[in-house]
């Protein structure tokens, strides 16, 4: 007869070990198959979303994300280890986080974050480099940012929706093309930037000599803007004939207004007043003739 003093702890033995089993849902990407992000035989544990746990690439590989992927259970992803993902296709996460020489491109589709506004969402991590060229993407947690945020043209449209920025010391880079830039714009009923610690960089020579209005942020009045000593915008775009300037607002908490970081690329005066001349011998040419 089994003694009852040794059964118990047994059972209480098979009972850790079941719900070890149950906690051990993570994903390490292996890249044994392609590199194909939805692929299973890529993940030792089963693509992400698969079972519920964190999902991690930090092996080198660059992985391609072009079929929406769509889990059936929550998960968390990390990035890094000199490993790049290249996402085209909706895809979401509940938590994103970019690791020193992580680098993740959103060049199209749909990037979803859900998730409540305050908690910590995608963090960017000293070395780590979130690209957006395209796609619509919605990020409804904390974005905390301390290696590069790129935004790489208009690819994304108007807008780039986030919930809430700050706690980062890291750099938002602002490329332009031909049609300009999409916005980083606060899309919640909270949505407050605080980038005072930020620096920005912009690369606007795209549009040298189109005149126009670009926003570069859009958030609610609750943070602190970036201050214009932080920001550099390269000197290309001073071309001759062409001239910018950079307004920041930040309006008092609770106003229902919008803190804004907007460049406007504009005629120089000189510019002007050669357009006026022309206009005016025009005239008198025209008059001439008759």
């Amino acid at each position: 007869m089994m003694n009852p003093l040794i059964k118990t702890p047994l059972v209480a033995f098979a009972g850790m070990a079941l719900f070890a089993t149950t906690l051990s849902a993570d994903t390490l990407w292996t890249g044994a198959t392609d590199l194909n992000y939805g692929t299973a035989g890529n993940w030792n544990n089963g693509s992400p979303g698969n079972t519920d746990g964190a999902a991690t690439i930090n092996n080198g590989d660059t992985v391609s994300l072009a079929a929406a992927h769509t889990g059936t259970n929550p998960y968390t992803l990390t990035v890094g280890g000199s490993s790049t993902l290249n996402a085209s296709a909706n895809f979401t996460s509940t938590l994103l986080t970019i690791q020193n020489t992580g680098t993740v491109n959103l060049t199209g589709g749909a990037f979803t974050l859900p998730g409540a506004q305050n908690g910590s969402g995608l963090t960017i991590d000293s070395g780590g480099t979130l690209n957006i060229s395209g796609g619509t993407h919605t990020i409804n947690q904390r974005t905390v940012n301390n290696g590069t945020f790129r935004v790489d043209g208009s690819g994304s449209g108007s807008f780039i929706g986030l919930n809430q920025m700050g706690g980062g010391t890291g750099v938002f880079d602002f490329i332009f093309d031909s049609g300009g830039i999409s916005t980083l714009k606060g899309v919640g009923d909270f949505s407050w930037f605080a980038l005072s610690p930020n620096t920005v960089t912009v690369n606007a020579s795209a549009v040298a000599g189109i005149v126009g209005s670009y926003t570069l942020f859009d958030s609610h009045a609750a943070g602190t803007m970036v201050t214009a000593d932080k920001v550099t915008v390269d000197p290309s775009l001073g071309i001759e004939g062409v001239d910018w300037n950079l307004v920041i607002t930040e309006n008092v908490n609770g106003s229902g207004l919008r803190d804004t970081v907007v460049l406007n690329v504009i005629p120089e005066p000189g510019t002007y007043a050669l357009l006026g001349g022309l206009l005016a011998l025009g005239y008198v040419m025209l008059r001439r003739r008759r």
